[in-house]
């Protein structure tokens, strides 16, 4: 009997123990296991689950090349809200200007591939030189996107088909751009009108007079004449000669900021007056035109579409491209909106001053797969139809 009371003595003892010597786990109302990691124990709970996916998110500075085609006010705004944006979102670069010259476009991004780039970011201005960029990266196992002036369409569903390096490409919707003005134009009462820009051959040149055209001539308006300029030397001889054999037309649209100048000189000069004048892609310049009514509207945010393509690249180089619905590398086209006498001082504070960049980082950071896990294609299209209009962005902007 006294063997047995021992022993059950002491199998009570050890139950005591055991039931007493655990304490070392979490209570259900500590959150996210903080306290158990304090004492030594391992983490549990949705935090714990939240903080290990966090620490598994990239996180290295990828070194890019990036070209701009000139230096030129306008071009020099895109190179400077692509850097901005790829800064934004932790990336650093190299940056070399084309001076307007396919040779030197393509002999640029041979250059930043021989240095070991991590990327390319390339305005394919050349046109004609993307496929021969594309390969050259394609080889040194580069990936790349495509910033602004992206090619033909059938040039970027060929790198979409048949190169993995490629990321996608962004770019103003310049056929949308000449359409709105255009509309504006026929709102205001224009019937006639006649167009001023840059070379035949020139996509950008090229979709703007497509887009107004259509858009024009679907209203029922009339276009008289067009004239194509190698550059803004050429602007005042082609608008004088266009508008002294059409002086009765009723409006202008002129493409692009180099050919303001040259048009409003040749209207004053040929004593024609009542024409109501257009312009894409306003400027710093070109803005005081609207203030002054000398240009009735013009459109904006042309540049957005640099801030796009930088967080194309870097989703790529973490190893999580974005693939559009037919799981291809994606093309955004980026809409423009009106500017007019009644937004522009806004327009040119917010998007123009010295310093400016219209889209807030966090904006950019919504789009890259290292800041938020869940960016799809449809957060891209979500986010550049809510966030990246001119209004949108002069609201946020207290404006």
């Amino acid at each position: 009997m006294k063997k047995l009371s021992l022993i059950i003595a002491l199998l009570l003892l050890f139950a005591c123990f055991s039931g007493c010597g655990g304490n070392s786990q979490p209570s259900a109302s500590q959150p996210g296991g903080a306290s158990n990691e304090a004492n030594g124990g391992s983490a549990s709970g949705a935090g714990s689950q939240d903080k290990a996916e966090a620490e598994t998110l990239p996180t290295k500075t990828y070194h890019l090349g990036m070209n701009v085609w000139g230096t030129a006010p306008v071009l020099t705004l895109y190179g400077n809200e692509e850097e901005y944006a790829l800064t934004s979102i932790g990336m650093t670069a190299d940056r070399a200007s084309d001076d307007n010259n396919a040779d030197k476009e393509f002999q640029n991004i041979q250059n930043f591939i021989s240095q070991g780039v991590d990327g390319l970011l390339i305005q394919g201005a050349g046109a004609t030189t993307i496929p021969q960029m594309a390969d050259e990266a394609k080889k040194a196992k580069i990936p790349f996107a495509l910033c602004i002036f992206t090619g033909t369409p059938e040039v970027r569903k060929e790198l979409a088909d048949g190169n993995e390096y490629y990321a996608g490409a962004s770019a103003s919707d310049l056929q949308a751009d000449g359409r709105i003005l255009a509309e504006k134009a026929l709102a205001d009462g224009a019937k006639t009108a006649c167009i001023i820009g840059g070379n035949i051959g020139d996509l950008n040149m090229d979709n703007r007079s497509k887009g107004f055209r259509d858009g024009f001539t679907a209203g029922g308006g009339t276009i008289l004449a067009e004239e194509r300029c190698t550059d803004n030397s050429e602007a005042l001889a082609k608008a004088s000669s266009m508008l002294s054999a059409n002086k009765d037309v009723d409006c202008v649209y002129i493409m692009v900021g180099d050919y303001v100048e040259g048009t409003l000189t040749a209207l004053d000069t040929l004593g024609i007056t009542g024409v109501k004048c257009y312009l894409s892609a306003v400027n710093a310049g070109s803005a005081k035109y609207i203030s002054s009514g000398q240009i009735v509207a013009g459109s904006g945010g042309t540049a957005l579409a640099a801030n796009i393509a930088p967080t194309l690249l870097l989703n790529m180089l973490d190893g999580h491209p974005i693939k559009d619905a037919d799981g291809k590398a994606p093309f955004f086209a980026i809409p423009t909106s009106l500017v007019t006498k009644d937004n522009v001082d806004a327009y040119v504070e917010v998007f123009l001053s010295e310093g400016a960049h219209p889209v807030p980082a966090d904006v950019l950071k919504k789009l890259c797969y290292r800041y938020n896990p869940d960016v799809t294609y449809q957060t891209y299209v979500d986010t550049i139809k809510n966030d990246l209009t001119v209004d949108a962005i002069l609201k946020a902007n207290g404006k």
